[in-house]
């Protein structure tokens, strides 16, 4: 299939949470993996790209049917959508030979780092690329107000040296780790996480301290990643159910 990566995996203990699960926050880590690793072989990643421009994470959306166990073997795969304008989505699944247990979906955009402005991905991309027509999901990216003044304060995380990647700044998978480290085992254990949305609105770095807000919309939970300065670093809903 045109420009699409597949590849087999034994769900890894050092992924997985005390329920023997592949947890939440590794779904995360295991999908920009397997997004980097694709976009080395299309000589498109950061260094193809050229100078001062960088591949930039948006949004992000899962859909959890159900969680693999540790090591079970499954199918990871990965795989960019047709681009419009200066964003697009690169599509992600997690299968086992009967079905799709995990879907997601991240959309991307390359900025310039000179002059903050964002490229045209078709640019990018080429016009003899061959795109995958196949969707993880189709639903929207949830909608979460920047708003939180009125919300519950549910704890904070500093930021270390060992959440930083190559661009010095809060690597963008950790975002969700580190919410997660504010949960207990038994609220994981409770009910179970459906569906995640994170939107990411401003980088953050070693030694910020992220106050953490949420509020309950029906059975969705809205969290608020705040930065010492009060603007928003990243946005997250979370369905259980």
């Amino acid at each position: 299939m045109a420009n699409k990566l597949e590849r087999e995996i034994l769900v890894p203990l050092s992924h997985c949470d005390n329920m023997s699960k592949l947890s939440v926050p590794s779904m995360f880590s295991l999908f920009m993996d397997i997004a980097t690793d694709h976009a080395e072989q299309l000589h498109l990643s950061a260094k193809d790209l050229g100078e001062n421009l960088f591949w930039l994470a948006v949004k992000t959306k899962i859909k959890i049917n159900k969680r693999p166990c540790m090591t079970e073997k499954v199918t990871l795969a990965t795989w960019p959508e047709k681009a419009v304008r200066v964003r697009a989505n690169r599509h992600y699944t997690i299968s086992d030979e009967n079905e799709v247990l995990v879907a997601g979906k991240t959309e991307w955009a390359v900025i310039n780092t000179e002059t903050g402005r964002l490229q045209r991905l078709n640019d990018i991309y080429g016009e003899d690329f061959s795109f995958c027509e196949d969707v993880s999901t189709d639903e929207v990216y949830a909608r979460v107000s920047d708003d939180f003044s009125d919300a519950s304060v549910l704890g904070e995380y500093t930021i270390r040296s060992t959440d930083i990647d190559v661009g010095q700044h809060m690597n963008n998978a950790f975002y969700i780790r580190a919410l997660f480290s504010l949960f207990s085992t038994k609220e994981l254990r409770e009910r179970e996480i459906t569906e995640i949305d994170i939107s990411y609105k401003a980088q953050s770095f070693e030694g910020e301290t992220l106050t953490v807000k949420v509020r309950e919309i029906g059975n969705a939970f809205e969290y608020g990643m705040i930065k010492p300065d009060n603007t928003i670093a990243a946005t997250v809903r979370i369905v259980k159910e």
